[in-house]
């Protein structure tokens, strides 16, 4: 035999011998999904409860157009914290408070406002044919950066006319949009933490 076909020889593995494990490639397979799914969903819930209020970087003076109402809805609370509660609201110079994160008195109360602030108002057909009426009625809606961008999000919902605060929050329903009283012409502004 010669000297190559020795060393050929010698080095050739049988395969039967060789069996691949794959029982620990599973198991850092399952466990890197399982930190995964358990991050994501932890950052998930964390995440919307570090949403604020952007800061206004100008400024400029908002103007009402003639025979057209203004009403300035102050917006207060944190769901973190629950001091003062999420949706304390403040219009006109009165204040609406809940009597807890789940109670959406406020809510109640700045719906009847707005409801009869519709009934009053001049209407208008929607230009974009939707079938509503709108109401000339700018609403201005200020927050400060303690106050939640989830908060002010209800708010907008209430406005608008798409949750039912007087149904736990659920979307309205309604059969005509005849019945709808929406509030689409809003204005956001910004007011320093503590001011009335």
């Amino acid at each position: 035999m010669s000297s190559n076909a020795h060393k050929k020889a010698r080095l050739k593995i049988p395969i039967d011998d060789i069996e691949i494990d794959l029982v620990p490639m599973i198991d850092v397979v399952f466990l890197l999904l399982l930190f995964f799914m358990l991050c994501g969903h932890i950052t998930l819930e964390t995440r919307v409860e570090q949403i604020t209020v952007p800061p206004t970087k100008t400024g400029q003076k908002l103007d009402t157009q003639e025979n057209w109402e203004r009403i300035v809805v102050n917006v207060y609370g944190s769901t973190a914290s629950g001091n003062p509660p999420r949706n304390t609201i403040r219009i006109n110079n009165v204040n609406y408070v809940s009597s807890g994160i789940d109670s959406f008195e406020a809510y109640q109360k700045l719906r009847q406002v707005l409801d009869q602030a519709y009934d009053r108002a001049e209407k208008f057909p929607d230009p974009k044919n939707t079938g509503f009426m709108l109401p000339k009625v700018v609403l201005e809606i200020r927050a400060d950066a303690d106050t939640e961008y989830r908060v002010v999000q209800e708010v907008q919902q209430v406005v608008s006319g798409s949750i039912n605060p007087f149904d736990a929050m659920k979307p309205m329903t309604i059969s005509s949009p005849a019945q709808a009283k929406p509030f689409v012409f809003l204005n956001f502004t910004t007011r320093k933490p503590g001011d009335k």
